[in-house]
């Protein structure tokens, strides 16, 4: 007999995410700082590295969200040290958990297959890279500006060229970042045999990876339609979403979801694991209201469609557009309590005074008229001020309403 079709508020797929998202736990299980941070990236997949550093890194500050102010080296020597991350592309630039490394290496392999189609000219310059990197050892970008290197791209300067190789190569698993400079410059090697092996040695079904894929990114998310499955972690493209859905719906691996909204059922199918049905229905003993700052690239939001409609908050970031053309400011982290994303701060740390300098506090319904409410958010910067080391924080006396 078939099982009656879950159906779920749109309040409830908030929450489940944001518990799936590692940011509404009740305490459990003692774990040491590394131990919780594995957990984190076993179930989001991946945290996204981004260069922009106003505040702080982005990976950092997802994990700070999460685990409060923690040690930061404890994330690097997981990456550099242990070899339990990896910088990888599951997610634009990206640290991933070494449990996904198969997959990885496919995506690799892929475009490897398709970079040397696009730019042939390049095959000798990334042979003279590995060469030079295995005899004189890890090495910075700068070190390899001597190289004459032919791109296949014209019109681009000889430093931006060898820049471009080198993620080229590191896309196509040639070379790994296996450290980072106190400047952050990623520093370069050759991967030993074990993590450059060709997908035909590991004998891996390009259909079966992506229905794997496909279920690692519906867990992290708990709830979601087809569409935001995909977006979310992709470090393969998903050739056949419908045939996907099918094949996992008739293993009974996914259920679909009735999402209701505002008295109204959503016409989009949702999804979630038959796994997670039972946890679903527990969801109020499991649920602990979050108060706190998110990183614009953070994991629950990154994803602007989908912020939307689950949270009905715009989760543009503005640091990409024109001056003229921001509502809020160039980096604005969103605010989330309980259930809710009510607001975001457009702040900046001043590094050489050391002082957080918040420009603005935006409410997104006048929430913050709540000293409550206004006072969790205040300590939430201030947390956040402790973690970056600031000597001072300047808040504004005056809250501005979303535009």
């Amino acid at each position: 007999m078939d099982r009656d079709i879950v159906q779920v508020s749109m309040k409830d797929v908030a929450r489940f995410s944001i518990i799936r998202q590692h940011l509404s736990e009740k305490p459990g299980k003692r774990l040491n700082e590394k131990q919780k941070i594995l957990e984190i990236f076993k179930d989001l997949k991946y945290v996204q590295i981004d260069p922009v550093y106003t505040v702080e890194r982005s990976h950092f500050l997802t994990l700070w969200s999460r685990l409060g102010n923690f040690n930061r080296q404890n994330l690097l020597d997981l990456i550099y040290r242990d070899h339990l991350l990896v910088e990888s592309y599951a997610h634009q630039a990206s640290i991933s958990i070494i449990d996904d490394l198969q997959i990885l290496k496919m995506s690799m392999n892929e475009r490897k297959e398709r970079y040397l189609k696009t730019y042939p000219e390049i095959k000798p310059s990334i042979e003279q890279i590995k060469e030079l990197i295995r005899s004189t050892g890890p090495t910075t970008s700068n070190k390899l500006s001597e190289l004459k290197i032919e791109s296949g791209i014209s019109g681009w300067g000889h430093e931006r060229k060898v820049n471009l190789l080198l993620n080229l190569m590191h896309r196509m698993g040639e070379i790994i970042i296996c450290d980072r400079t106190e400047s952050n410059q990623k520093v370069w090697n050759v991967p030993d045999n074990n993590f450059s092996e060709s997908k035909e040695k590991n004998n891996i079904d390009r259909k079966e990876v992506e229905k794997v894929v496909f279920q690692k990114s519906l867990e992290s998310l708990g709830i979601a339609s087809p569409e935001q499955i995909i977006r979310h972690y992709s470090p393969v493209t998903i050739s056949n979403r419908v045939q996907i859905v099918k094949e996992l719906q008739d293993e009974s691996v996914i259920e679909p979801v009735e999402i209701t909204n505002n008295n109204s059922k959503m016409r989009k199918k949702w999804f979630i694991l038959k796994k997670d049905i039972p946890y679903l229905e527990n969801l109020e003993n499991n649920w602990m209201p979050p108060s706190v700052l998110l990183s614009p690239f953070d994991n629950l939001t990154i994803d602007r469609k989908r912020t939307e409609e689950i949270f009905n908050f715009d989760s543009r970031m503005e640091m990409y557009i024109p001056e003229h053309k921001r509502k809020y400011g160039f980096y604005c982290m969103p605010f989330l309590h309980g259930g809710r994303i009510i607001g975001r701060v457009d702040l900046k740390l001043d590094r050489y005074n050391r002082e957080l300098k918040i420009n603005a506090i935006y409410d997104e319904g006048r929430y913050f008229s709540q000293k409550r409410v206004l006072g969790t958010m205040i300590d939430s910067l201030n947390s956040l001020s402790e973690f970056l080391n600031a000597s001072s924080i300047k808040i504004p006396q005056t809250i501005q309403y979303s535009k």
